[in-house]
Order: C-alpha cells, then sequence, then structure tokens
C-alpha cells in the first residue's frame, strides 16, 4: 500500500498556497457569484467574503408598541397605534399645514377678483365715453347677468369643471368679469360719494365679519338650517317688495329688504369663513378652491350691492 509523501515537520508548504508550475501562480477556479456574492478575486486585490456570506439584517428604525405588533401595522398608517404618539401629532400637523396654504390660497384668489371688479368699477370715473355709452344700456347688464349665472351655475354644480385645469380658471375669469360689469352698471347710477361710501361700510364690516367667525369658538355652520328657512323667507318678501315698489311706489319695503339681505349675506360670509377654515361641522375640502373662492367673493359683492342700495344718493 503505497502512502503519500510527508516532508519533515517544518519544511511543508503554508496552508492556501500552491504548488507553482513553471515560474506562473495558480489561479483560483473560476464559479458564477450568486445574487449578493462576488466571485473570487485575483492575487492583488482587496479581501473579500467568503462565498455565501451575506450581511446582517439591519436594525428596525422604530421600536413597535404593543398593537402594532398585534396588527402588523407602522405608525402613522392604518392599523398602527391609536395613541397619542408623534406620528398623530405629525398627522394633525399635516393637515393643518395644508388648511393654511388652502386659506392662503382661496383669500389670494378672492382678492385677485376683487380687484379685477374694482378695476372695472372704476373704468366710468375715468373715462366718460364709458360712462355714456354702458350707462343706460339696460341689455348689456341683462347679458351680463346671464353669463354670471350660467357661469355659477357650472362651477357650482358640475363638480368635475371647477376641478378641472384650465377650464375652472377660464369659466372664474368669465365670472369676475361679468360681475364686475354688472357692479359697473350699477354704480353708474350713484354719486362717487355713495359709492365710496359704501365701500368703506363694506370693508370695515367684512373686516370685522372675517376677524369674528376666525375667533369665535361658536360653530356657526350648524345654523345651515336656519339660514335656509331664512332666505326663503327673503325670497318671497324680496318679490313682494319689488312688486310693491314697481306697482305701487312702495319704496320703503325695497329699503327693508335691502337692509335684510345685507344682514343675511353677513351671516353666509362668517358661515363660509368657517367652513373655509375648516374644524367645523361642515367645512369645504381643500381641493375645492374655486368653490370657495366664488362663495367668499359673492357674499362680499352682495353685500356691497345692498349697502349701497341702502345708503346711496343718486
Amino acid at each position: 500500500v503505497s502512502m503519500a509523501y510527508q516532508q519533515p515537520y517544518g519544511q511543508q508548504q503554508p496552508y492556501g498556497q500552491q504548488q507553482q508550475y513553471g515560474g506562473q501562480p495558480f489561479q483560483q477556479p473560476g464559479f458564477n457569484p450568486q445574487y449578493g456574492q462576488a466571485g473570487y478575486q485575483q492575487q492583488g486585490q482587496g479581501q473579500v467574503p467568503p462565498p455565501g456570506f451575506m450581511p446582517p439584517p439591519p436594525m428596525p428604525r422604530y421600536m413597535p408598541t404593543a398593537n402594532q405588533a398585534e396588527t402588523g401595522g407602522q405608525p402613522g398608517y392604518g392599523g398602527g397605534d391609536s395613541g397619542d404618539g408623534p406620528f398623530k401629532y405629525s398627522l394633525h400637523f399635516n393637515e393643518k399645514s395644508i388648511r393654511m396654504a388652502f386659506v392662503r390660497k382661496v383669500f389670494g384668489m378672492v382678492t385677485i377678483m376683487l380687484a379685477v371688479v374694482g378695476v372695472i368699477t372704476a373704468l366710468p370715473y375715468f373715462s366718460p365715453g364709458i360712462k355714456s355709452t354702458f350707462g343706460r344700456s339696460v341689455g348689456l347688464f341683462y347679458a351680463s347677468y346671464g353669463i354670471f349665472f350660467v357661469t355659477y351655475l357650472v362651477l357650482v354644480c358640475c363638480e368635475g369643471v371647477r376641478r378641472s385645469f384650465p377650464m375652472n380658471i377660464i369659466l372664474t375669469g368669465v365670472f369676475t368679469l361679468a360681475t364686475g360689469f354688472m357692479t359697473m352698471c350699477l354704480t353708474m347710477q350713484f354719486s362717487t360719494e355713495s359709492v365710496l361710501m359704501s365701500l368703506v361700510i363694506t370693508t370695515a364690516c367684512c373686516g370685522i365679519i372675517i376677524i369674528f367667525a376666525m375667533q369665535t369658538k361658536y360653530d356657526l355652520t350648524s345654523c345651515m338650517g336656519v339660514m335656509a328657512l331664512l332666505s326663503m323667507f327673503l325670497f318671497v318678501f324680496g318679490i313682494v317688495a319689488m312688486i310693491g315698489t314697481l306697482a305701487f311706489k312702495v319704496k320703503i319695503m325695497y329699503t327693508i329688504y335691502s337692509g335684510l339681505a345685507a344682514l343675511m349675506f353677513m351671516a353666509y360670509l362668517a358661515i363660509d369663513v368657517q367652513m373655509l377654515m375648516g374644524g367645523r361641522k361642515y367645512e369645504i375640502s381643500p381641493e375645492d378652491h374655486i368653490f370657495a373662492a366664488i362663495q367668499l367673493f359673492l357674499d362680499i359683492v352682495y353685500i356691497f350691492w345692498f349697502i349701497l342700495s341702502l345708503f346711496g344718493s343718486r
């Protein structure tokens, strides 16, 4: 039986070195590396992990609570901890920041719309030709009212239209121009002093109402049912006042109607501001910035119209 030759102790080759042939080092056989592994590296390269090595799994970034461990959820998502943790406050902060951005956007749009109406209304006072041309054009006034009414119904009733860009911006612009032309035709019937006085009164009243609606803890949106009944009563009274004024020349009825209507739209302005701010029984979705801007814009315009009819002098 032949046995392998063994060199004396101390003269063996070190472990891991191979016998060289012809002055060339013996190369390790190549292999197809698996996913996440590298093949053998040749001499002169850095040390690599042995085949089959896998890095340890990363440590979790949060320690799940007992409720999260049972449901398998993560903080801030469905199935997570329902306690007052930091993720709940983070979610509340995100909702609040979205609502505040929505409020700033709506008030910015209302400011632009009111500025456009103000510029159109001031044109006859700087150009007498415009006043002589449109001063007695009843047909143009009713045409602008028709455009105003149709665009308002489309923007309020058709959710897909008021949320689709750029159609919502175009219709809002047409609606604003029609409102401005109607306001111009109305203000041309009154003196400049009465128009300015009505503007100052409207600005003061709207500013006080907006601040009150933002600061009060009373939920005005819960009075929507009462406001609907009062609106129906005011509508019927307006028809009676119009008949009494035109047929019987009883102008006091129209004066009473204008005062009640101004108070009604002041109440609507406070309700719409609270619906815009959110956190009440009824609130406006942050996606409906066009709807919110139109509501606030109309409240302010109607308040100005009725105050002008109360205090305006021809």
